[in-house]
């Protein structure tokens, strides 16, 4: 018992970590919640529980960002709301399954972006200049909400690659909105998977404690590493979590 303790402790404080710098944390630990007996839905539920308040120290780092686009972001969190509550509803009461196959090929797309910066945002704003790129990325918010309320692994690269083709931004400028967007969505799911009933309480309980420990010091060091160090382990992250997951 007190190794599977110290292990959902450690899957917490490295997916916190993970999830201030990018998210991902939950490919970390859905395996170890899988590998302890759970099963799919109520290793899900867990998670999603356990994570929820790993990303509000990341938020605390990013407050005086956040505070400076406050009026955009106020217009993002709408669209995130509904679709992490549609999710979370959704997926309690249903198998994930189908949602876990298209994951990769989400997670492919996310770090793509992300890879390809300022190229693809500045073809993606020719293509949808003005109005049509704001209406584009609001929907593309609300599908994040709802992929982040049903199951939400590598939600965090999804959410950089939008708000970086968005708003044309590197990706230490738009950490703190991520930050903010995931902790929306999260929170907003966290009722229904709570109301459910299938919340493991020991391994949420290790698993948030390492949680919000790493999400702090995770933060600390992405604000200060470079701009292209950043995007660079943001990618390899990335293509190795969408390679797990296939193997998955």
């Amino acid at each position: 018992m007190s190794g599977e303790i110290l292990l959902f402790l450690f899957a917490g404080l490295l997916g916190g970590a993970v999830n201030a710098a990018a998210g991902g944390a939950k490919l970390f630990v859905f395996p170890l919640l899988l590998a302890s007996g759970l099963p799919p839905i109520a290793a899900n539920v867990t998670q999603g529980v356990a994570l929820w308040p790993a990303q509000l120290p990341a938020v605390w780092v990013y407050r005086r960002e956040i505070a400076a686009e406050a009026r955009r972001l106020a217009l993002l969190l709408v669209p995130a709301f509904a679709g992490s509550l549609a999710g979370a509803i959704i997926m309690v009461n249903s198998s994930d399954e189908a949602f876990v196959r298209v994951v990769p090929l989400l997670l492919a797309i996310a770090v793509a972006a992300i890879v390809l910066g300022p190229r693809m945002a500045d073809l993606v704003r020719r293509v949808l200049p003005g109005g049509r790129l704001q209406a584009v990325t609001v929907i593309l918010i609300g599908a994040i909400g709802f992929y982040g309320g049903f199951f939400g692994a590598g939600m965090g690269f999804m959410l950089l690659a939008v708000l970086t083709i968005a708003s044309g931004s590197g990706l230490s400028q738009v950490n703190g909105a991520k930050n903010l967007l995931a902790f929306v969505i999260q929170s907003v799911a966290v009722g229904p998977m709570i109301l459910s009933g299938l919340v493991d309480w020991l391994a949420a309980s290790c698993v948030l404690v390492g949680g919000v420990v790493g999400g702090y010091w995770g933060a600390l060091l992405v604000r200060r590493l470079p701009e292209a160090l950043v995007r660079l382990g943001v990618a390899a992250l990335g293509v190795i979590l969408t390679l797990s997951f296939l193997a998955f």
